[in-house]
C-alpha cells in the first residue's frame, strides 16, 4: 500500500487521529500499538500499526462482514481463526449472553486476543488451531503476515490442532449456534470429515480460501445440504453464510469511524 493510499485508509477507518498516528509511526517507529474506541462497542481495544489489523477492523466493524440474522439469538459461538479478537468482540456486543470460544493459533495474535477480550467474561480464548484431527501442527507465513498464517501437520509441531468436536467438548457445547471460520485454507481439511458434527452447527459463517488451498471450496460445499439458507457476500473477504432457516437479511448500520485514544 502506497503512502497516500495508507493515509486515506487510516483516515477512513480512524479519522484524523488515525492519520496522525500512522504518520508518527512512519517518522519515529512509534506508537507500535494504539487503543481504539468505536460506537456500538462497549470497550476500547488495541490494534497494531502498519499491520493487517486496520483492514480486519474495516471489514468487521465498518463493512459489518459478520452481520447476519441467525434463526434465534445464539447462546454458543465458536470463533475459529479469532486473530486479535475483533469478530469475538463484534459478536459479544451484539449477543452479550452468548458464550464465545475464540480459537487462535498464532502466538502474537493470541497475546493481543487475550488483551482485547479481557473485558468480556463471556469470551474464552484458546491458543490452538481447528483441524481435521487432534494433532500437532506448525504454522507458516505464505507472505500475508500475521493476518494469514497457515497451518500444516508436523510430528514435532508446536501448535495444538483440535477437531471441532474436541473444542465443543472442552467448552461444554453440545451444539454450536454460530460457527465462524476464517482459518486461511485449513477449512479444506476440517470439512473433509464434517459428517460427524455438521448437524450440531446452527449457522455457519465462513471465508473460503480456494486460492490458498485448492479444493477448499469443494470440501466446504459438502455441508450445503444441511442448511436451508445459503448466500455469499462479495467483497474482499467473500464470506459465505449457511443458515438452518431462511430469514430476513439485516440492513447495514451506518459506517462509524474508530477513535484513537492513545
Amino acid at each position: 500500500m502506497g503512502l497516500l493510499a495508507g493515509l486515506r485508509a487510516y483516515y477512513t477507518e480512524f479519522g484524523f487521529g488515525g492519520v496522525s498516528s500512522i504518520a508518527r509511526f512512519g517518522l519515529t517507529g512509534h506508537p507500535k500499538r494504539v487503543r481504539v474506541q468505536i460506537n456500538g462497542v462497549k470497550q476500547p481495544f488495541t490494534i497494531r500499526m502498519r499491520s493487517s489489523d486496520h483492514r480486519v477492523f474495516h471489514d468487521i466493524f465498518q463493512q459489518h462482514e459478520y452481520l447476519f440474522n441467525p434463526p434465534e439469538p445464539p447462546s454458543t459461538i465458536i470463533d475459529a481463526g479469532a486473530n486479535i479478537g475483533f469478530a469475538s468482540i463484534y459478536f459479544a456486543n451484539r449477543w452479550p449472553n452468548a458464550r464465545i470460544a475464540a480459537i487462535e493459533p498464532d502466538a502474537a495474535n493470541f497475546e493481543l486476543l487475550v488483551e482485547n477480550t479481557r473485558p468480556y467474561p463471556n469470551i474464552q480464548p484458546l491458543q490452538a488451531a481447528v483441524w481435521k484431527e487432534n494433532a500437532k501442527l506448525d504454522m507458516f507465513d505464505p507472505g500475508t503476515g500475521s493476518w494469514g498464517m497457515q497451518t500444516m501437520a508436523s510430528a514435532d509441531g508446536r501448535i495444538d490442532g483440535l477437531t471441532l468436536p474436541e473444542i465443543m467438548r472442552r467448552y461444554d457445547m453440545p451444539r454450536v449456534d454460530v460457527l465462524k471460520m476464517d482459518v486461511e485454507g485449513a477449512e479444506r481439511e476440517v470439512f473433509e470429515s464434517c459428517a460427524g458434527w455438521i448437524d450440531r452447527i446452527g449457522s455457519l459463517v465462513i471465508e473460503i480460501h480456494e486460492h490458498l488451498r485448492p479444493g477448499a471450496e469443494a470440501s466446504v460445499m459438502q455441508a450445503k445440504g444441511h442448511f436451508k439458507e445459503i448466500y455469499h457476500k462479495t467483497g474482499r473477504a467473500g464470506t459465505w453464510y449457511m443458515l438452518r432457516e431462511r430469514g430476513l437479511q439485516p440492513d447495514l448500520p451506518q459506517v462509524c469511524r474508530g477513535r484513537i485514544l492513545s
